[in-house]
């Protein structure tokens, strides 16, 4: 018996490193990395957002979120500024530029979507969907599924 089959884990783990190829071309065209796309979308969906909370939402380290910060500010797609309230905190905000990449971005991952779930009815797409909400919160134990579940809420 093929391991793929009969291994749910495994399967997930490989249908979940192909879509994940397929997203970063679709990324890649517009000259973004999954974790800027992801970053742009939070800030779309939360507007200004602290650049520490960012790192928090994120679960990444504040150096590596620098990494993801400078350079799509240096391409105009964010901008940084001193909180007025709290003059330690730096607020990030996504600019009119980076809204029409994200918008841009996000229309093309939408396409690669519908190819990765074609063989799929509309009832199976949304049962699969609520499936891996499920599983999602299952492990709300586990940091990361406590952020994907916040990034689901916040999609819905």
């Amino acid at each position: 018996m093929d391991e793929r089959c009969s291994s749910p884990g495994l399967l997930l783990a490989l249908l979940g490193h192909y879509a994940m190829r397929k997203l970063r071309e679709v990324h890649t065209r517009h000259e973004l990395t999954p974790r800027q796309f992801q970053l742009l979308a939070l800030l779309c969906r939360r507007g200004a957002t602290g650049q520490r909370e960012l790192g928090q939402l994120m679960e990444i380290d504040p150096s590596i979120l620098v990494t993801l910060l400078n350079p799509l500010e240096a391409g105009g797609l964010l901008s940084r500024r001193r909180d007025e309230l709290d003059r330690r905190r730096h607020l990030v905000r996504l600019t009119a530029r980076g809204e029409r990449r994200l918008a841009a971005a996000a229309r093309a991952q939408h396409e690669a979507e519908e190819e990765l779930f074609a063989g799929l009815e509309a009832g199976q797409r949304e049962q699969l969907h609520d499936l891996l909400i499920a599983l999602n919160e299952s492990l709300s134990g586990d940091p990361a599924a406590a952020a994907a579940n916040e990034a689901c809420e916040e999609a819905r």
